[in-house]
């Protein structure tokens, strides 16, 4: 009898212990929602501010092999854009209370502008690779890596060009492009070293 007295107070207390801990949880979270409303609205109000000239990014091909009059992988055509390149990413909340709710559309368009860029890039580069056309391959990729992409795909390329050439040179320039560049995922960072060094044997 004790021992059921025991155990339904037992019992009782987690239920209690479990409320409480709810209670607080929900409470916590009520706080963050009305903090993250509070900080919206304010940023709605935001006059409208210009974008700076210095985030707008222009494509420079000057260097690059010569690419196919069809333009089958768009590069021209996403070359000729607006385009903005934050170094640091920032939240649409962030964008309103710094430019103005008026101008994230325009700003979100312009990102998708450089993005669709280097998606670009990389595409003619992966081409350029299944033609056997390494060295131009080598230049476009090159180029990819230089505006500090964090997509896997051209580190990747790359590493697998050096590795049929055995280019160590090659391997210790894509390795400190990889250690210098930016990564906001440290996985698909990871990732990269860790393929490279297994290309680079």
């Amino acid at each position: 009898m004790f021992a059921s007295i025991a155990v339904i107070g037992g019992t009782l207390a987690l239920i209690i212990l479990v409320a409480f801990l709810n209670y607080r949880h929900s409470k916590g979270t009520k706080k963050v929602l009305r903090q993250f409303l509070d900080e919206e609205q304010e940023a709605n109000t935001v006059r409208r501010k210009e974008i700076e000239p210095e985030l707008f990014f222009e494509a420079d091909l000057n260097g690059l092999p010569g690419l196919p009059e069809w333009d089958p992988h768009r590069v021209m055509r996403c070359a000729r854009r607006k385009m903005i390149r934050f170094n640091m990413p920032m939240s649409n909340l962030e964008l309103k209370k710094k430019y103005g709710p008026s101008q994230i559309e325009t700003i979100v368009q312009y990102e998708e502008n450089y993005n669709e860029y280097l998606r670009a890039l990389v595409s003619w580069g992966t081409a350029l690779v299944k033609e056997n056309k390494t060295d131009d391959a080598v230049v476009v990729l090159k180029a990819v890596i230089s505006l500090g992409v964090e997509i896997r795909g051209p580190y990747k390329l790359l590493a697998d060009v050096y590795a049929v050439r055995r280019d160590a040179r090659g391997f210790d320039e894509l390795k400190e492009w990889v250690n210098t560049n930016h990564f906001r995922d440290q996985t698909v960072k990871n990732h990269i070293i860790e393929y490279v060094n297994q290309q680079a044997g």
